[in-house]
């Protein structure tokens, strides 16, 4: 699905630009991404990968093929790949994606974040500096970390308080 299919109005092209110069300033590249990829089966990849102790290269290099590659994350053999570039087993991988082995422990995460009013991703909830939801400026994280620290905010960051910071 195209960004501005979900989101009628979206200009997808200045959001991808104005997050790739943000992330610049961090190392990070972010390409035109066109799609809004369904990401089920790259979350259940990433439970597959904790349970082998490579979620976090797991989860970096999905993070790369969508953002970066522009590659579509919903695509099985996107991920397979992504899988064996990690050092995980693809094939294992696939079967567990076949059985829905991971289905109902994302399942509960998505019922537990729900349940704490969580309907976006990303979202932060620091406890005493608010919730943060989506993409957005290092100084809205600056005021959020500054209040839950008790200190005076600078700057025209937004927060919701109050929040709580999740486990």
């Amino acid at each position: 699905m195209r960004w501005e299919d979900y989101f009628p109005g979206m200009n997808a092209p200045a959001f991808f630009r104005q997050l790739d110069q943000r992330g610049r300033t961090l190392g990070i590249h972010f390409g035109p991404q066109p799609l809004m990829s369904n990401s089920r089966q790259a979350l259940e990849g990433g439970e597959f990968a904790k349970e082998y102790g490579r979620y976090d290269a797991y989860h970096g290099a999905v993070f790369k093929a969508y953002f970066t590659a522009c590659e579509d994350i919903g695509d099985r053999s996107v991920l397979l790949k992504v899988a064996r570039k990690v050092g995980l087993d693809p094939t294992a991988l696939a079967s567990a994606l076949d059985a829905g082995t991971f289905s109902s422990r994302l399942a509960e995460t998505t019922r537990a974040a729900r349940e704490k009013g969580i309907s976006a991703a990303p979202t932060f909830e620091i406890d005493g500096g608010g919730t943060i939801r989506g993409a957005q400026p290092i100084e809205t994280f600056r005021a959020a970390l500054r209040a839950a620290a008790g200190k005076p905010t600078r700057g025209t960051a937004s927060v919701t308080l109050p929040g709580r910071m999740m486990t």
